[in-house]
């Protein structure tokens, strides 16, 4: 098992457990519901170790086969990290044309893709799918403690919502439920 934890300073600490036991108490120590709220996180074998202020933590990249904890809102299916920025702007080109054209009803398949800006200044960028019947959009992707995506071949990211700076979704889905207090505006620039 591989963990990478991405601060909000832009440094990232990297961490091996190839003990299969340990391995297996890690993960079940990576609860997304209160990865980020539950007291710091505290990382090593013994000597040394190190406490990480978890509102401080952006992201942690674990890469095992094992199953990983994940915690998916309501009516989503799958939360996929792409690789990057080209894969993401090729989805979003041919994506989002057809989207603009013929959105679909609440009863079809929704696609999102998502792109997370962190206070480290890294973007992660995400494609969700699934099948939402009116919940709000907004809520349904970010409303746990962590957002959790996968990247293959086995890996799976948990992002801390606290640390998200802006967040931009272009989505399948018309008309969209969003929340109190929306600011109606539209974007000079997409």
């Amino acid at each position: 098992m591989r963990l990478r934890i991405h601060r909000t300073d832009g440094k990232t600490g990297s961490y091996t457990q190839n003990d299969a036991r340990r391995a297996h108490t890690l993960l079940a120590r990576l609860q997304p519901h209160k990865l980020f709220a539950s007291g710091p996180i505290v990382i090593g074998v013994s000597n040394p170790f190190t406490v990480l202020n978890p509102d401080e933590v952006c992201w942690v990249e674990v890469e095992t086969e094992l199953e990983t904890p994940k915690a998916l809102p309501r009516g989503l299916e799958k939360i996929e990290r792409l690789s990057g920025r080209e894969e993401y702007e090729g989805l979003l080109a041919r994506q989002w044309p057809l989207w603009r054209k013929h959105a679909g009803k609440t009863s079809d398949l929704l696609e999102a893709l998502v792109e997370v800006s962190l206070r480290s200044g890294t973007v992660l960028y995400a494609r969700a799918t699934g099948y939402l019947a009116h919940a709000p959009l907004v809520e349904s992707i970010f409303g746990g403690g962590a957002l959790v995506a996968t990247f293959a071949p086995h890996g799976t990211v948990y992002i801390n919502p606290k640390c998200i700076v802006r967040t931009r979704v272009y989505h399948s889905r018309d008309p969209v439920d969003y929340p109190d207090g929306l600011w109606v505006a539209d974007a000079d620039d997409i």
